[in-house]
């Protein structure tokens, strides 16, 4: 019976979503003359990393052989973070890594950068600048003052000198400084000015200086002496510094992916939605509604909507984590919309059928969604800031790697957490109360709109596939996939990117045709290394390129890099070589990342063990975790297998392809495993065996797990059409065999995980009884 006065929700739901999607895209802001106040914050003012709008990402360690302690790490911090707000850039990441001395810094390009040169970039940011004042001209004189005592340097201009940096001394500073050039006045003997062991301005002395001010004359630009001027004041660093490991992007690369992944994303939602209107009418439309208030609650978290968080940088791989939650939030709907129509089967009455839904959906939908908490937090806490929260919570993992440069990792994880936690809000509370009020609206009551039949009753037939009766041939399948990566592994190798074996990997656009084999002489010469290979390509832009790499003993220095390039463009200027993006890791450095990914992995699969273990006690929660284990190391083998098969290097991008897989795959066992303990309580062992009691509940969720594959692989498989296309191979070699994960993931669930179980089972009650 339909109770008025309830439809409601239905509609002030669906208002509310609509009306904070646009503010959340759009935001809200007041325009007047060159002044723009925001209230609300929209998509226009994501933070973007630096593989987005370009940039640095440079690790430094003192130079040496120092051993710097906790207190010069941290003013060393301090001192760089200085020189980037004076060079007007505030939105940078730094972290120290106390552990093996090592200070991670991540800036954008600041504005109206043009040459885009790492080794003026990083030098800004990591020259000692320790000044001296010495009477004389030579290194061993007389120290008058240092940069300690100057208490500001500006920038000024005068016709005679030029541009020049003016200095004002504390009281010490210029007590010291009058009594010296009292001193010298009318000599012979000049005050000269040394900057990092370097002269940079010798002058006489015609009269003594008292009023604690001095001039640096030495043919500075603009830019050079505002450079000086900001070293000077934000203090000396407590050692020199080295950049042991860096990369560079230009913004041009990431402006025209952010447009192409955007692109992305909305061709993803289409596609996503089509398919659940079609599928499940009424629900299915209900759905929509929620994931696009879903989505827009992900980037309103990311740009700082909501006062109580600060927002958090969005890169490339993280916009791909949002893709994915497109495909992947709408399991929650897909497990709910299944359960209404199988409800609806056994004749029950509209609102009995949703209730039943509501209710048996909601177990399933959390345990799903918790293993993939677990795997983002893991992404978190390993590959980001170390005072961030999943870092403290998972510190007892990973306390002695440090932090890590893998930002890019770490907004994947972010946004596939955020995308996660907001299904829950979204998915499953926004999607009942819509429904909820839907059945009481007198015009949305008819069974048809929810996968029913007019009359009562639905259309649907639990499919009889003999899953656990043929599931040797699913041992031998999988044995002879594994089989066929093995031979590949041992005929063709498997290739590490820079990221984890070290080395160096340069990717410069050039125009015209290019000699490969006169400019490998040329480079070769130039950076005394013979073993180095060159591969052309294209980039986003359409621009050829140009690809260097080094092997994982040898890297560049930024001043390597920079002879390189001028090099090049004065023996083939035709070419006009520009650089696009530049990898430089020490070998030390990637073989410690390598193996902190391989402990996040490990970590991963032993929680989600535990939890599974612990979930599912009542049907043997242990066996049940196992043979899920093996379902999932399966399922990484799959994935390994693309990235040998294809030739891909393996990166961070592996990494994140793997740890989704943990979570996706094993979302698809824990339903699975859930329709089994449902079961377990529905029908004796008299009425079924345990073989057709795992083969009932694997055929009544095969309509989910054959429905949320199929959206989550619509989206995934539309980005890699468009990273085809637009020849984003970055996003590319994650997103492929990412894809080919999925598909193995539901595979291993039915055919794996499944039967391993029954069969484990099974032994144990064969095993002959001792005398």
């Amino acid at each position: 019976m339909n109770k008025k006065g309830k439809s409601w929700p239905l509609f002030v739901v669906a208002i509310l979503i609509v009306v904070f999607s646009l503010t959340a895209i759009l935001g809200v802001s007041y325009q007047y003359g060159d002044t723009k106040n925001t209230y609300v914050k929209g998509a226009s003012d994501i933070r973007f990393g630096i593989d987005i709008r370009g940039g640095v990402d440079v690790t430094f360690m003192p130079a040496n052989d120092v051993d710097a302690t906790d207190e010069q790490l941290s003013a060393a911090k301090t001192v760089i973070e200085d020189r980037l707000v004076g060079l007007g850039i505030t939105d940078y990441e730094s972290y120290i890594d106390t552990n093996k001395d090592r200070i991670i810094v991540r800036f954008p390009w600041k504005t109206g950068e043009s040459d885009f040169n790492p080794q003026t970039a990083i030098d800004e940011i990591g020259t000692t600048a320790k000044m001296v004042f010495r009477k004389g001209s030579s290194a061993d004189g007389e120290e008058i003052l240092s940069g300690d005592d100057v208490t500001s340097a500006t920038v000024g201009y005068n016709e005679t000198e030029g541009w020049v940096v003016q200095l004002r001394f504390s009281t010490q500073g210029s007590a010291a400084f009058a009594d010296a050039t009292t001193e010298l006045a009318g000599g012979s003997t000049p005050i000269s000015i040394w900057l990092d062991d370097e002269s940079i301005s010798v002058a006489t002395v015609n009269e003594a200086i008292t009023n604690g001010e001095a001039i640096i004359k030495g043919n500075f630009t603009q830019e050079s002496a505002s450079s000086l001027a900001n070293q000077i004041n934000s203090g000396s660093l407590p050692f020199a510094l080295s950049a042991e490991s860096y990369s560079t992007i230009s913004p041009t690369l990431g402006a025209k992916s952010l447009e192409v992944m955007v692109l992305a994303g909305i061709i993803a939602f289409i596609i996503v939605a089509v398919l659940m209107i079609a599928r499940y009418r009424l629900p299915g439309t209900i759905a929509v509604i929620s994931l696009a208030g879903q989505v827009a609650a992900t980037l309103a978290v990311v740009s700082g909507y909501f006062p109580v968080f600060n927002g958090s940088t969005l890169t490339l791989p993280g916009i791909a984590g949002i893709i994915l939650g497109i495909g992947m939030g709408v399991d929650a709907n897909v497990i709910t919309a299944e359960r209404i129509k199988e409800e609806l089967s056994k004749n029950k009455t509209l609102d009995g059928a949703v209730n039943s839904g509501f209710k048996m959906g909601l177990t399933p939908i959390i345990d799903g969604n918790v293993t993939i908490v677990i795997v983002a937090a893991l992404l978190m806490g390993a590959f980001g800031p170390t005072d961030g929260f999943w870092a403290k919570v998972f510190n007892p993992i990973f306390w002695w790697f440090g932090p890590s440069t893998a930002g890019t990792i770490y907004s994947f994880g972010f946004t596939l957490l955020t995308s996660v936690l907001l299904n829950f809000v979204f998915g499953v509370g926004a999607t009942r109360v819509m429904i909820r009020g839907a059945i009481h609206c007198k015009a949305l009551r008819s069974p048809a709109l929810y996968g029913g039949k007019k009359q009562g009753g639905a259309d649907y037939k639990t499919p009889a596939i003999r899953f656990i009766p043929n599931r040797k041939k699913f041992y031998g399948f999988s044995c002879a996939l594994i089989a066929v990566v093995l031979v590949f592994c041992g005929v063709f190798g498997v290739h590490m990117d820079v990221e984890f074996k070290g080395g160096s990997m340069v990717t410069l656009a050039y125009q015209g045709e290019a000699d490969l084999s006169a400019l490998k002489s040329t480079i070769s010469g130039e950076l005394n290394q013979s073993n180095l290979t060159l591969q052309t390509g294209s980039d986003i832009s359409g621009s050829q390129t140009l690809t260097v790499t080094l092997p994982g003993s040898q890297t560049l220095t930024t001043e390597q890099l920079d002879n390189l390039l001028s090099t090049l463009n004065e023996q083939y200027p035709d070419n006009a070589f520009t650089q696009n993006e530049v990898s430089n890791v020490d070998a030390t450095i990637g073989k410690e990342f390598l193996l902190k990914s391989v402990v996040a992995l490990v970590a991963a699969c032993v929680l989600i063990m535990l939890y599974v273990a612990y979930r599912f006690r009542r049907i043997g929660g242990f066996k049940a975790g196992a043979t899920a284990v093996v379902a999932l190391l399966h399922d990484l083998f799959v994935v390994f297998g693309v990235f040998v098969i294809l030739r891909i290097p393996l990166n961070g991008n592996f990494i994140a392809a793997m740890l989704t897989i943990l979570g996706y795959s094993i979302n698809d066992t824990v339903v699975i495993y859930d329709r089994i303990r449902e079961n377990s309580a529905l029908y004796s062992k008299k009425q079924l065996s345990l073989p057709e009691l795992v083969n009932l509940s694997i055929n009544q969720s095969f309509s989910r797990s054959l429905m949320t594959t199929i959206t989550t692989c619509c989206a995934l498989g539309v980005v890699c059409v468009v990273s085809i296309i637009y020849r984003l191979d970055s996003i590319y070699t994650f997103a492929f065999p990412l894809l080919f994960g999925m598909i193995s993931g539901v595979y291993s669930t039915i055919c794996i995980a499944t039967p391993l179980w029954v069969d484990w089972k099974q032994r144990k009650k064969a095993a002959p009884k001792k005398d």
